[in-house]
């Protein structure tokens, strides 16, 4: 599976696959044949995930994201204790097993990767956070306009093969599309993973406590509080709408959901130590 991607879409790729997955090693963790971690200097942003059968293929991807991605961190906020230059300097992973492996075998081989090449310690403890709830409006339960519940789409790694089998028909993609700053547009998106994207456009941690199941089609234009990150791209993005609302009153008027703080219980990441790698 290879995939250009951004950062938001790194983390709905979080999201998807094998979420609650088990984080702590086996007596034995299996390791990769060979690996290769390379700082990158191309001033790009343009990421790149690759998940080959036998191993990973990671192309200019901050420290931070990948920790994510191993250790299925939905949230950027849950990672506690890294430095700055985790989440600015990127990095080329290319890893190999001797033959195929799952996914899990796969999450405790980085674990091992990294703990190897970054020196990186870590463990997960509970703490008593200040989070954002996303939580419905209305006592009804009444929706807003720009939420709906999904019509149905197709899933992104099987969209290839079904415009193979069927080039004219008219597909419609589960995730995110293309939207830019202060415009975000979901199509078969869990509540879950709509709140993942709010963390990472707020900065914060958001509690998913809507209550809704399912899948929906989300649509949120506002005036975003810092630019959000982006892997870069030939399209330019729309231009900000600088007369839309706060995300917080989008939400309300636009979703019929309110984000309101609130004191909880999170499991986090705790980094008590890492080091920039040796080129090898």
């Amino acid at each position: 599976m290879k995939i250009l991607v951004s950062f938001l879409a790194i983390l709905l790729l979080i999201l998807t696959a094998h979420l609650g997955a088990p984080v702590c090693a086996q007596d034995t963790p299996p390791t990769f044949e060979v690996a290769s971690v390379k700082a990158n200097k191309s001033g790009t942003l343009q990421a790149n995930v690759g998940m080959p059968p036998n191993g990973v293929s990671y192309v200019n991807l901050p420290l931070r994201g990948i920790i994510q991605l191993t250790y299925v961190i939905n949230q950027p906020s849950k990672v506690i204790g890294l430095p700055d230059w985790a989440a600015t300097e990127r990095f080329d992973i290319t890893a190999r097993a001797a033959g195929a492996i799952n996914a899990e075998q796969r999450r405790l081989m980085m674990q091992g990767l990294l703990a190897d090449r970054f020196k990186l310690i870590a463990h997960l403890e509970k703490r008593e956070v200040s989070v954002l709830a996303l939580l419905p409006l209305r006592s009804d339960g009444k929706l807003g306009p720009k939420l709906t519940e999904t019509k149905g789409c197709v899933d992104p790694r099987d969209a290839a093969a079904k415009r193979a089998d069927n080039p004219n028909a008219d597909l419609v993609v589960c995730g995110p599309q293309r939207g830019g700053d202060g415009r975000l547009v979901l199509i078969g998106t869990t509540m879950q993973q709509f709140t993942s994207l709010l963390a990472i456009i707020l900065g914060r941690t958001v509690a998913e406590k809507s209550g809704l199941a399912g899948r929906y089609d989300f649509e949120l234009t506002f005036s975003p509080e810092r630019p959000l990150p982006n892997a870069g791209g030939d399209a330019p993005e729309p231009a900000v709408n600088l007369n839309a609302p706060s995300i917080y009153t989008a939400v309300r008027e636009q979703l019929g959901l309110k984000l309101e703080t609130q004191k909880d219980m999170e499991e986090v990441l705790v980094v008590s130590h890492v080091e920039r790698p040796s080129e090898n």
